[in-house]
């Protein structure tokens, strides 16, 4: 510790000790002090989670999403109707955004843009989730039901003049 600091921790001590023995009031602190004190914790918790799921965003996780299928599988072993959906990253970004700027308030400028912005990325999460849907009922299940059912039904088997496997078409 330097000579400064050792002398700032004196003077602290030696006004500690003054306010105790000779009854002397402590400093007091202003509400705009705490109030001040309140926002920069609220800042620091809010910059801290929304760094953190931002990069979740930009760089998702693939065991979570190899977690939620399994939970999926087993919801459907089970025989329940269907499990969890798959939480997207836009959607945990949002909700944090979301949280931190209504602690914020509007005294701040940083407190409604991240209010803004939280509302964006769920406009964009439901979109995604909406796109999902969409591919997975539109072009997933046809081509699974095309692979299970159609072409199987489609194919019969016979042996050709070479005595190779051929596969005839009806329809």
């Amino acid at each position: 510790m330097s000579v400064a600091g050792l002398k700032k921790q004196f003077h602290k001590a030696t006004q500690k000790v003054s306010e105790k023995v000779g009854g002397a009031e402590g400093t007091k602190l202003d509400h705009d002090f705490k109030e001040m004190e309140r926002k920069v914790d609220v800042t620091s918790r809010a910059v801290m989670e929304i760094m953190t799921k931002t990069i979740e965003y930009l760089q998702p996780n693939p065991a979570s999403r190899a977690k939620l299928s399994m939970i999926n599988t087993m919801s459907k072993i089970r025989g329940q109707e269907k499990g969890p959906g798959y939480p997207q990253a836009e959607a945990l970004l949002a909700e944090a955004m979301l949280k931190f700027g209504r602690e914020l308030g509007d005294d701040c400028n940083f407190g409604p843009a991240l209010g803004e912005v939280g509302e964006a990325m769920r406009d964009l999460s439901e979109v995604k989730d909406s796109l999902d849907m969409e591919v997975k009922q539109n072009f997933i299940d046809p081509l699974q039901n095309l692979h299970d059912k159609d072409l199987r039904e489609i194919q019969v088997p016979v042996t050709g003049p070479l005595g190779s496997w051929q596969f005839r078409l009806y329809r």
